[in-house]
């Protein structure tokens, strides 16, 4: 049983490895469809605004389209949406709101693994924009908030045109909930199938 197992695993790790075009590492458009979860990492800045406040994660869903140049780089936007709610501490109670998270960025992505066939990993880097319809600090107002964005994804193929892709990316800008802005960092955590065109 290990002997097959380990037979298994190789070859599975030969055919990552060997050489031709991977699913969306060859030139053209790629589009992403993604489910997953929108994490805020702190507060910074929320306990002088709003003492009894606290960010908490939510579901995030939206889409990526990205343009491959060729083997190795590519441009890639996205858009998503978090009803990113936050837990207030009142006299009534706690209780839930969202702040209704609407989320783009402009990434450029290095493909890390040109050759492989079943498996592909990339890095990127660029520009964020978050824009809440309901802030922290008072859900009658709106706030948009521009950054920086950086992430990995994977992609495992399922077909010639078609591969489940996962994606980790750290969204770092200058929140401001109140009192001026602070550093922080919210996680994009998702997974989706990746379309080639």
């Amino acid at each position: 049983m290990r002997a097959t197992t380990g037979g298994w695993m190789v070859g599975l790790a030969m055919m990552a490895l060997s050489a031709g075009p991977a699913l969306g590492q060859t030139s053209g458009l790629e589009v992403n469809l993604f489910g997953g979860g929108y994490i805020p990492t702190n507060d910074v800045g929320i306990e002088r605004a709003i003492r009894d406040a606290k960010r908490r994660g939510s579901l995030l869903y939206g889409g990526r389209l990205a343009y491959w140049t060729g083997r190795t780089v590519g441009l890639e936007l996205t858009g998503g949406y978090s009803e990113a709610k936050v837990l207030v501490t009142s006299g009534a109670g706690t209780l839930p709101r969202g702040t209704d998270l609407f989320l783009g960025t402009g990434k450029v992505v290095w493909n890390l693994t040109p050759g492989s066939r079943l498996v592909g990993v990339a890095v990127g880097g660029g520009l964020s924009v978050l824009r809440n319809a309901k802030l922290v600090t008072d859900p009658t107002e709106s706030g948009t908030e521009i950054g920086g964005v950086g992430g990995v994804s994977v992609r495992i193929a399922v077909g010639e045109n078609v591969a489940i892709r996962g994606d980790l990316e750290d969204l770092f800008y200058g929140g401001d909930f109140g009192k001026g802005n602070k550093f922080t960092q919210d996680l994009l955590l998702s997974v989706g199938l990746a379309l080639k065109l």
